[in-house]
Parts: C-alpha cells; structure tokens; sequence
C-alpha cells in the first residue's frame, strides 16, 4: 500500500493512542494538539495557528479526534480527505459534506470498511478499522486446541485488538477464553463516538465485534467445533444472535471467566 502522511488532530481528551498505533504501519503519521474548547460554545470566527495550517497542507488524510463542532467544521473547510473520529450526527455530516465531500464519519472507528471511494480513506481502513485475523491452532493433550497465533490483519487504531490477542495466546481454545479476550477489548476500548450524542456503550459495542470476527476467523479453521451442541458452536450462536439484538450485547460481559 502506498505510504500516506495521515495527520491526527486532537485537543488533547482522545487520539494519542491511535496516533501510536497508527505509526506502526503508516510511519508517516503525525499529531497536532489544538487548544481545548467548550463543545457548548458558540465560536463565531475559528482561527487556526499557521503551525497547525502548515501540517493540515502536508497531509494526505486527517483524523479529527476534536470535540467543538465549528473547529471540526473549520478543519474540513480545508477540502482534505478527513475522517470524524466523534459523532456529531448525520445532520452535522450532511453540513459539512456540502463543503468537503471527501468526510466520513464511522459509526466506530473499528467498525467501517474501506469502500467509500475516497483512496486515501480507503487505503487507511484497509489497515485500521472493521477487526480481522488469523488465527493459528495446535493440538493439546486432551483434545481442545491452543490457540498457538492470532495475526491482526486490520485493527483497531485504539490498540485494544493488539492488547486483546496478548491476553489469549498460548490458551485453550474454550468460550472461557473468547470471553477473556471481549473482556480485555472492552476494558481497553477508547471509542470517543459516543461521547456527544449517544448513550449506548460503545466498548460493550466493540468487544462484541471483534469477539464475533475472531469466532469468524476461528470457524474457518476448525468448522467441526462450531456444530450446534458443542461448547464452541452454542457459545457462537449466542454471540452472533446478541450482536442482532444490540440491548442484549453486555450480556458477554457478565459470564464468569475460567481461562
């Protein structure tokens, strides 16, 4: 993939992770703190430091981790490919769009695909974004695998993927474990979405999407251990039919892990 110089811009509440995270595999990523503002201000006129003009020209994409609506709108003034990391609503997205079509605004930053069009978003969500793996099994002694490997192929820009898969190699596979690691994504998630606008929980959200995949990934390796009846196969069933009944979805959290 061709290299891209991604500039995140933050007022300091969310992004560093994602900026380390992000550098990783595009080293060409850079950030840039603005000074914090009320999100309930009314700001008539948005002025930009030169500093910060002179990094928004250099960059191929921005990744707005800011809160105040009129800087964010001010940002994408510039006519840059940008990406909204915090949910303003679709009223606010239609807005801006009428002055820079090249924005979107994922519902979560682990859950939007690289299909919009946009190359420089696309090339980014191709390494960061909607969670996929593979995973690498061996045998035990008394027949359920160890889970040997789990390779992030996209993850999540906050680092919970990485931090999740750490807390799961070398174990058994068993839904004690799986549950661990929706644990761990939930504990470390650091989805800002939902901080305007919304009052669903958006870690609860994103552990039971990257639980989900990783079942995905695994039942390509070992289909026979996910037939109805088995540990395995009830575990997933209950899983895929809480992610279509969203109120349903911290149900994962409240089993007792023995892994």
């Amino acid at each position: 993939m061709k290299s891209i110089a991604i500039l995140i811009l933050s007022d300091g509440k969310y992004g560093d992770r994602a900026a380390k995270v992000i550098q990783k595999k595009l080293p060409n990523t850079t950030m840039v703190i603005l000074e914090e503002r009320d999100p309930q201000e009314f700001i008539d006129e948005v002025l930009l430091e030169e500093s910060v003009e002179i990094a928004i020209n250099k960059a191929d994409l921005l990744i707005i981790y800011i809160r105040h609506p009129d800087v964010v709108q001010e940002i994408c003034d510039r006519n840059k490919p940008s990406i909204l990391a915090i949910d303003f609503g679709e009223g606010f997205l239609r807005q801006v769009k009428e002055i820079n079509s090249k924005v979107v605004m994922p519902t979560a930053m682990c859950n939007f695909f690289p299909d919009t069009g946009i190359t420089e978003i696309d090339n980014y969500f191709t390494q960061y974004g909607f969670p996929k793996f593979e995973v690498e099994l061996e045998d035990s002694s008394n027949n359920v695998p160890i889970i040997k490997d789990v390779k992030l192929m996209t993850e999540s820009p906050c680092g919970a993927s990485n931090i999740g898969i750490e807390k799961i190699r070398g174990k058994l596979l068993t839904p004690e474990t799986i549950t661990l690691f929706g644990l761990n994504i939930r504990y470390e998630c650091r989805e800002p979405v939902s901080i305007l606008l919304s009052h669903k929980d958006m870690a609860d959200s994103s552990a039971l999407l990257h639980v989900l995949n990783l079942l995905d990934a695994i039942e390509r390796v070992v289909p026979e251990l996910f037939l109805l009846g088995t540990p395995l196969g009830d575990y997933a069933a209950k899983r895929r039919e809480e992610y279509k009944c969203p109120a349903k979805t911290s149900d994962i959290f409240k089993e007792v892990t023995t892994a």
